[in-house]
């Protein structure tokens, strides 16, 4: 019996040593990996984890986090077994309401009850006073002496009653408004204590009359991590989860000081968040990864040729329509199980097959870029992000780039000279498509598209107009001559273009202007003389590329001859 005794123990010993228990850990964010549409969020706390098996149940994720991407970590002697996430609705709490009236407010209620008697009689006594007052004054406007009906025709008499009259009719009238006025005062006062008695009054019924309240709880989102350890003792929890409410895009700033300094570009981020959970003072991290892209390997199909059957659709009068027959009939099912392309392609099928569109491929609708290498940023300094659904600006990088720069002058459209920067080597610096904001010499310019995918080795700027070049042109000679013993006229035009320096330094300039050209065979346009330019005869434009010094004028001039009939009016003045 009692080895009996003993080995029962032992089991229920055993079964209390490993029964599972429950702890709650509070964990803080400690860094967040931001994508171009999502986030992955880091939290860690400290766990002390008691002999046995325990479930850690940690609480703080939205309620629209993804379950599929917890990850879970730990350090310290123990093992994780078990991950898990479920809502959890806590059951509401009773809280207990006092229903006693705090003596405070009884006080008050006493006091404000003897303060509104005293007023009472404060109040009857001033208005006997104003009744007494009220009826002097009758009974002395009423006299019989002031009223001229006592006999006395002496002057002397009634000069005393006047001034009786006067001086007693004036405190009369003193007395009556000191009264007056002080009645009024504590009528107010009457007022204002009888409001005041009129809250705590109601105070003290609800108050009597309060219940239990219930206070309603909203759901919590947990996870639970089932670790287990040989004996107590404690580590850290580190989870890991994606969000959806989240993401960030870049935006740039292109500044150049003069044209002899690299361009700076700044990489900027707004960065975004409405999970419901502040991120305060976390580190962040920006990456150009996309999470929700597909990572299952692409299978090709089958890509069958055949010669193209144009589809004849019959033309029916009325509201006759033809009926398909048993043999245009088909069977979609067996057309589409996995051994169609031997069905398609026996005898028996071919009919139907042919009658078919052409199944169009999803290749057809989508057009493949592709994107620069996958990067992250890490920013040094810790962030705070609100869930306000609104952008916050970060820096991320700033980066010198290599730079030359070039004046461009188009005369006979503008003639202010327009400063374009030539960088290189911005792919290296794996850059998204985004606007851009361009300053130069400290002067907002205006923005312009970053779009990597499609700039090729020289990202060009246009830093805007620069008023330190000054350029003229002028028709200098355009003269028309008709061929002797000829129905051909000629006519010659020269143009001189001249440009000023004005800055302290030389500047490589590209001037560009044209010729007329013609798709008409009886006009003959040719270029005479251009100041060793490079002419594009098709197009009819003409390019010069100068260094000019600084306070350096440069000319040239270009000349040109058409050809036509006499007889003939050009369509315009060239």
């Amino acid at each position: 019996m009692k080895k009996l005794f003993i080995a029962a123990l032992s089991v229920m010993l055993i079964g209390s040593t490993y029964a599972e228990s429950e702890k709650k850990v509070k964990t803080d964010i400690d860094e967040v990996t931001v994508f171009l549409q999502g986030a992955q969020i880091h939290r860690s706390g400290k766990a002390s984890i008691p002999k046995g098996v325990t479930k850690v149940i940690i609480e703080g994720m939205p309620q629209n986090f993804n379950k599929n991407s917890i990850q879970v970590k730990g350090k310290g002697e123990f093992i994780i077994m078990d991950v898990s996430s479920k809502m959890h609705y806590p059951v509401p709490e009773q809280i207990a309401v006092s229903t006693e009236v705090p003596d405070k407010v009884l006080r008050e209620i006493r006091l404000i009850k003897d303060s509104l008697n005293d007023v009472s009689w404060i109040l009857a006594d001033i208005e006997n006073d104003i009744q007494s007052y009220t009826s002097e004054k009758q009974i002395l406007l009423n006299s019989g002496v002031i009223k001229g009906q006592v006999s006395n025709d002496s002057i002397p008499a009634l000069k005393e009653a006047m001034d009786y009259l006067r001086l007693k009719l004036s405190d009369i009238n003193h007395l009556l408004l000191k009264s007056q006025r002080k009645k009024s005062d504590l009528t107010q006062d009457q007022s204002r204590m009888s409001n005041r008695l009129a809250e705590l009054n109601n105070y003290s019924v609800n108050q009597r009359n309060q219940n239990q309240q219930v206070q309603p709880l909203a759901p919590v989102q947990q996870v639970i991590v089932t670790v287990s350890a040989d004996y107590a003792t404690s580590g850290y929890i580190e989870l890991s989860y994606m969000v959806p409410d989240a993401g960030w895009s870049p935006a740039y700033d292109l500044r150049a000081d003069d044209i002899t300094s690299p361009v700076k570009l700044t990489y900027k981020a707004n960065v975004y968040q409405s999970t419901g959970v502040n991120w305060d003072n976390v580190n962040v991290k920006l990456s150009t990864i996309n999470p929700n892209r597909s990572n299952v390997k692409p299978v090709l199909a089958p890509w069958y040729v055949d010669f193209y059957r144009p589809v004849q659709v019959p033309v029916y009068s009325g509201n006759a329509y033809a009926q398909p027959t048993m043999d245009d009939s088909y069977d979609l099912k067996e057309l589409v199980t996995d051994a169609a392309p031997t069905t398609m392609r026996a005898a028996n099928k071919k009919d139907y097959a042919s009658k078919l569109p052409e199944a169009q491929q999803i290749a057809n609708y989508t057009q493949m870029s592709e994107n620069m290498a996958m990067v992250e940023f890490d920013l040094k300094l810790k962030q705070s992000i609100p869930s306000d659904g609104q952008y916050h600006m970060m820096a991320v990088k700033s980066e010198n780039i290599a730079s030359s720069y070039e004046h461009f002058i188009v005369p006979k459209l503008d003639k202010d000279a327009f400063l374009i920067a030539h960088l290189t080597g911005w792919e290296e610096m794996n850059l998204l498509p985004a606007v851009a904001n361009i300053y130069y010499d400290g002067t907002y310019v205006g923005q312009t598209r970053i779009n990597p995918s499609v700039m090729s080795d020289t990202l060009d700027l246009s830093l805007g107009r620069d008023n330190g070049i000054y350029v003229t042109r002028k028709k200098t000679d355009d003269e028309e001559k008709v061929k002797a013993l000829s129905n051909e006229k000629i006519k010659t035009v020269t143009y001189e273009i001249a440009v000023k320096n004005y800055k302290a330094g030389s500047i490589n300039l590209t001037i560009e202007d044209q010729l007329p050209i013609t798709t008409n065979e009886d006009i003959k346009v040719e270029l005479l003389s251009s100041s060793k330019a490079e002419y594009n005869k098709d197009e009819g434009f003409l390019i010069w590329k100068y260094e000019i010094g600084a306070k350096e004028t440069k000319k040239l001039s270009f000349s040109y001859s058409m050809k036509y009939h006499k007889d003939k009016q050009l369509a315009a003045n060239y």
